[in-house]
Parts: structure tokens; C-alpha cells; sequence
């Protein structure tokens, strides 16, 4: 049985690359599902018990810390990365805060590798 990731990113092209990104580096071990935004990232994730889910943090209508926290509190066993250009210490430590992995973009392979391997860590 494959896994799920849902890719939450306001940005249709970075969607498209991350979740490119999660099928060829593990082929056949993921199914992606991808939302446009926080709001839409929790339905989603109610729908599909995500394993593993990717965040930006600036998106309209919700933001991803605040997506996150839902999504946490509905889907506890999920692991959450932050994947961001946002690098201040502030976003990097409400991340932490929150217990999220952080990861500055931009999206390149040894980043979406990183986000694989947490949840490998968390779940392997």
C-alpha cells in the first residue's frame, strides 16, 4: 500500500515539482495529493490521512503554521515539513515550536530527500 503526501503551496509549478520530486525518488512508494492553500490543505488531509505533509507558510486564505496546527490536531501520526523562502529565525523557530522540520527553499532534490527522510526517520 503506498503512502500519501499532500503538498500544500500557493505556487501551481512548485506543487508540480515537489510532488514530481516525492515519485521519482521513491517510485511507487508515494501517492500525492496537492492543495493551493491552508483551508484547502485541511480538507484534503481529512480526506486522505496523509503520512507525510509539505507546507509553505505564506499562502492566502491560511497560512501554513496555521494549517498545520489543524492538521496536527486532526492527523497526529502525519509528519510536517515547512518548506520555505521565509528563512527569518522567526518562521525557522515557530517551525520548531510547533514541531515542524523546517527547510529553506528553493525546491531541489536534496531538499524533497530531506522531507522523505524525516518521516523515514519518524516512521522507518
Amino acid at each position: 500500500m503506498a503512502l500519501t503526501a499532500l503538498v500544500v503551496d500557493d505556487s501551481r509549478v512548485s506543487r508540480m515539482i515537489i510532488s514530481a520530486m516525492i515519485q521519482d525518488l521513491r517510485p511507487g512508494a508515494w501517492t500525492v495529493e496537492e492543495a493551493a492553500d491552508g483551508a484547502e490543505a485541511i480538507a484534503k488531509a481529512d480526506a486522505c490521512k496523509p503520512d507525510l505533509v509539505t507546507l509553505d507558510i505564506n499562502m492566502p486564505v491560511m497560512n501554513g503554521f496555521d494549517a498545520a496546527v489543524e492538521i496536527r490536531a486532526r492527523h497526529p501520526f502525519a509528519t510536517l515539513v515547512i518548506f520555505s523562502a521565509n528563512v527569518q529565525a522567526s518562521s525557522k523557530a515557530r517551525a520548531e515550536e510547533l514541531g515542524i522540520r523546517f527547510i529553506a527553499k528553493p525546491i531541489t532534490e536534496a531538499v524533497v530527500r530531506q522531507a522523505l527522510e524525516a518521516w523515514e526517520a519518524e516512521h522507518g
